[in-house]
């Protein structure tokens, strides 16, 4: 299976989710908006139509307070409202009508031109040159002794309200009805007679307020609704409208006085602005699509990279910490989860980090042990060896030479006397080596350090020893300056002058030289011991220190010593932190070591 990095996978999840959400929003908007719109003009046009006739009804209706009422209803809602009469003629300053005699009947007819009389049919109205006494016919809609004209036939010309014909033929009423008796439905009427008055505007005296033809044409479809019991007068009532110009909603409500309908109010609202915007958030969508399609790819991945990033860095860091790799930490740069487990790494990270540092201390002091444990072991069997070859030889010659007194093997008894006396001596110097060494290695020996003059030392050592050059007729050569002051504990230096000068005696052929010297450094006193002679091995050079070593594997008694005296005089020096050393020379081997300048004493 293909691993698929959490940066593509966060990407696509983001990608999805805004995505999906942007889709809803646009979808939804397209759905919804329009109706939301609508239904939310609707109700606030409605709240504030009834809050308007209910101040109407309480107030005292004169000219003033209605023109206030008008203009906070047109503030608030930004929608047309007029005044209809009980008949449901418009109300207005001036009242246009024609009164109109019909000889037929001896009746005086009123026909109202306030709901007709807009500006788009003005021009053609004037064109029937009205006078006074002039014979017209006149068909409209009967409304108790007020008629609204759907013609108007005059001599001049013929005038036809195309709205109302409209409005007619949508409710099933044809031309061929509107022309008939008037006793269609109880409905139209037709009357031919002469103009005994009438009221005509000026151009200038129509009314200007906005969409005013479709609020008239309203009105229009409203008296016709009512006249056919399609709706009910008595209460408020909203309906759509459509025109040319969109779609409008009306709002019509009786204003009642003494339980008596005395006017109607009526508003209309337009939603030609909701048209033209959804219309415009059609093409909108277009781009907007496109753009937010830019924005939610260039999103997502900044998303996916801000959180994904950190993890990544997460996982790389804890990578490392498992191959033992704590070199680098984790930023904190947030107070989240996030960098709450960036703070835990990290110190998880400096945990493991000390507990293996630790560790690996502990590993080493553990090494260091089972070497020191097989060094001591080694050392142990070398010191067992060692004692066992030293004292078996001492003991086998006084056990030889005691049998032979006993057995009476020869008279000379004084001389198996002497040797086995001999022999204890030797196992005695031995014995005391050995508690010597072990008290200098117990690590509780405490030196007593003093000043004192090294040369004067080394003078007396060389005196004591004396016997020891003339008997293999060695040469010594001192080279000590004088006053040299060393601090140090005197008796264990004289002890390491004597051992490493006995050393040298025992390892000089007869008639070689020994040179003895001792040289000031600046801050340290050095001494060395040079004797001719066969070099050490270069792999020996470092195992003489060690206790029973002997160049001669052998242990042959002809060349003396215990084995013990060089591990004494590095165990001493070692005690002095005094560098010590050995080394081979063209003629011979050079022991040497160096001790700390004390203060002469004056």
């Amino acid at each position: 299976m293909t691993r698929k990095s959490i940066v593509f996978k966060l990407f696509l999840l983001t990608f999805g989710f805004f995505t999906l959400t942007f889709v809803l929003f646009f979808v939804g908007q397209s759905l919804f908006l329009e109706k939301f719109y609508i239904n939310k003009k609707v109700s606030g046009v409605t709240k504030a139509f009834e809050t308007f006739v209910d101040d109407y009804s309480k107030s005292d209706q004169n000219f003033d307070t209605v023109k206030k009422l008008k203009q906070k209803f047109y503030d608030t809602t930004n929608a047309q409202l007029i005044l209809l009469d009980q008949n449901g003629v418009i109300q207005d300053v001036h009242d246009y009508y024609i009164d109109v005699h019909d000889e037929s009947n001896n009746t005086e007819y009123h026909i109202a031109l306030n709901n007709i009389l807009t500006g788009q049919e003005y021009s053609n109205f004037m064109k029937l040159a009205l006078q006074n006494n002039e014979s017209i016919s006149v068909q409209g809609i009967r409304k108790k002794d007020t008629i609204i004209p759907i013609s108007i036939i005059s001599p001049h010309g013929t005038w036809t309200n195309g709205n109302i014909v409209s409005d007619l033929k949508s409710f099933g009423i044809s031309s061929n009805d509107v022309n008939a008796d008037p006793s269609s439905r109880n409905l139209l009427i037709q009357i031919k007679g002469t103009v005994t008055k009438m009221s005509l505007p000026s151009k200038a005296d129509l009314q200007v307020a906005n969409n005013i033809d479709t609020l008239i044409q309203g009105v229009q479809r409203w008296e016709i609704s009512a006249i056919l019991g399609e709706i009910d007068r008595n209460t408020l009532t909203t309906y759509t409208f459509s025109d040319e110009k969109g779609k409008n909603q009306m709002f019509v409500k009786p204003i009642v006085q003494n339980n008596t309908i005395t006017e109607f109010a009526f508003a209309m609202t337009s939603f030609q602005p909701v048209n033209e915007a959804m219309i415009v958030l059609k093409d909108y969508y277009v781009y907007a699509m496109i753009i937010v399609f830019l924005v939610i790819i260039l999103l997502s991945f900044y998303y996916s990279k801000i959180i994904a990033k950190p993890l990544i860095r997460v996982n790389r860091v804890t990578k490392r910490m498992a191959n033992f790799d704590f070199s680098e930490t984790l930023p904190v740069t947030s107070n989240d989860e996030i960098g709450s487990l960036s703070k835990s790494i990290n110190t998880m990270s400096v945990t493991l980090k000390d507990r293996i540092e630790q560790l690996h201390v502990a590993n080493e002091k553990l090494q260091e042990d089972v070497e020191k444990e097989r060094m001591l072991e080694r050392t142990r069997k070398d010191f067992i060896s060692g004692v066992s070859h030293e004292l078996k030889t001492p003991l086998s010659v006084i056990r030889s030479f005691a049998e032979g007194i006993k057995d009476g093997v020869s008279n000379n008894t004084d001389y198996y006397t002497d040797v086995i006396l001999e022999e204890v001596d030797k196992m005695n110097t031995l014995i005391v080596d050995m508690l010597e060494l072990a008290k200098l290695e117990s690590g509780t020996y405490k030196l007593e350090v003093q000043t004192f003059s090294i040369d004067s030392l080394i003078h007396q050592v060389n005196t004591k020893l004396l016997f020891s050059m003339e008997e293999k007729n060695l040469f010594v050569t001192v080279n000590a300056e004088k006053d040299l002051v060393v601090e140090a504990n005197r008796n264990r230096i004289e002890q390491v002058i004597i051992n490493l000068l006995s050393n040298a005696i025992r390892y000089t052929p007869v008639g070689k030289m020994i040179t003895i010297s001792a040289l000031d450094q600046g801050d340290r006193v050095y001494v060395s011991i040079k004797n001719d002679g066969e070099p050490i091995p270069e792999e020996n050079l470092n195992k003489i220190w060690n206790r029973f070593y002997r160049l001669d594997a052998s242990r042959s008694r002809n060349t003396g010593g215990t084995g013990l005296g060089l591990s004494i005089v590095k165990n001493i020096l070692e005690l002095h932190h005094a560098p010590y050393g050995v080394r081979n020379e063209e003629d011979g081997v050079l022991f040497y070591f160096s001790l700390k300048k004390g203060d002469k004493k004056e």
